[in-house]
């Protein structure tokens, strides 16, 4: 059973350049130390594979964690806009260092001033 990672209502900096990704989530990812990045690989609903990479500010006490390659992408892909939901899980391990991630994505559907969720994405 996954278990929960993160999930995030989506800004326009999130959908435009990169995703910020919470604090909490920052030991999950494993960034090799000295590093301040680490590609990583996520799975869809659908059983597609996507390539993300997490990354953090080189020298700072606020390391800031983002996704930015290939979550452009995805989101393209998937349409998101605006105040959409991503949503990351932890479905298993890939080694003994590696996490295997799960994503999925729900759109926001505003209709007669009532907000609906799409289903997962």
């Amino acid at each position: 059973m996954p278990k929960h990672l993160f999930e995030k209502k989506l800004s326009k900096t999130d959908i435009e350049n990169r995703m910020s990704v919470p604090m909490k989530s920052l030991d999950a990812f494993r960034i090799p130390k000295g590093e301040h990045s680490k590609d990583f690989g996520v799975t869809d609903i659908h059983g597609k594979r996507w390539r993300f990479r997490y990354s953090t500010r080189k020298s700072d006490r606020h390391p800031k964690p983002v996704l930015s390659s290939g979550w452009i992408e995805f989101a393209k892909k998937r349409g998101l806009k605006v105040g959409d939901e991503v949503t990351f899980s932890v479905v298993g391990m890939k080694g003994a260092e590696d996490l295997e991630l799960g994503i999925q994505a729900r759109k926001k559907i505003k209709l007669f001033g009532e907000v609906f969720w799409s289903n997962p994405l």
